[in-house]
């Protein structure tokens, strides 16, 4: 299948690390041009420099509204489009709600659910002008749940607002050319994760997979170069569960 990425322009946002990274990475062997938006501009830029020319590092706080908008705008003047959003930056909160602060929550959905917002309504201005965009946002089988094998009731409801919030945009973007999907894994190894993954819970984990395995960033990163592609432009409001039979069972 021809994906016909190449020449597009993506912004990934979480682009150091674990899922966003390995998106931008795939973005970019389809011939993208990537900024690879992340809070630790070192780590950006040093993922940058592991995937090549045209992977781009920026520093981005997706909690600072003003700030998205101003990095969008240098990603856009630079290349003079962006095409592609994807929404990966976010925040794991594992306290349970007797534990967990007010600030805990404050944070979470700042990050997950506030920093979405800003990067897709700093980034519309550049879609609508040319009534172009793909827009996706990493979710999680926490939003189905109420939380997962890690999050709590703060995470999942965040990540469940991250869905809801993707098919009110896919609804009223759909008339400008811009589609808008959500991806929901199931537990990742990522660095993110790695911390909570004792022996102990690995092994429960691979229990609850119905194929006894994790699912990859490979496989996540292939299904949003799809969703980047025009293959599924009839494809919107729609949030794709990668969770190898988690669900399931």
């Amino acid at each position: 299948m021809q994906l016909d990425l190449g020449g597009k322009v993506a912004l990934v946002t979480g682009g150091a690390s674990g899922i966003g990274h390995g998106i931008a990475a795939a973005l970019c062997a389809e011939g993208c041009t990537v900024y690879l938006a992340d809070l630790d501009l070192a780590a950006a830029e040093s993922a940058a420099a592991s995937i090549g020319a045209r992977a781009h590092a920026l520093r981005l706080d997706v909690t600072d509204s003003a700030d998205t908008a101003r990095q969008l705008a240098r990603a856009a003047a630079t290349s003079g489009r962006v095409d592609i959003l994807v929404n990966s930056a976010g925040i794991l909160q594992t306290h349970s709600i007797i534990d967990a602060t007010i600030e805990d929550w404050q944070k979470i959905c700042s990050v997950n659910l506030s920093g979405i917002y800003y990067c897709v309504k700093a980034a519309l201005p550049f879609m609508l002008e040319r009534k172009y965009g793909r827009i996706i946002n990493i979710a999680s089988v926490s939003a189905v749940k109420g939380g997962g094998a890690f999050g709590n009731v703060l995470y999942g409801t965040t990540k469940a607002g991250a869905v809801a919030m993707t098919k009110g945009l896919a609804r009223e973007l759909a008339p400008h050319g811009i589609t808008v999907n959500a991806i929901s894994p199931g537990v990742v190894d990522t660095a993110m994760t790695r911390s909570h993954l004792t022996p102990e819970l690995y092994a429960r984990l691979i229990a609850g997979f119905p194929m006894e395995r994790l699912p990859t960033i490979a496989e996540v990163a292939n299904l949003a170069l799809f969703l980047a592609s025009d293959q599924c432009a009839a494809i919107t409001g729609q949030n794709l569960i990668v969770d190898c039979g988690f669900l399931t069972k």
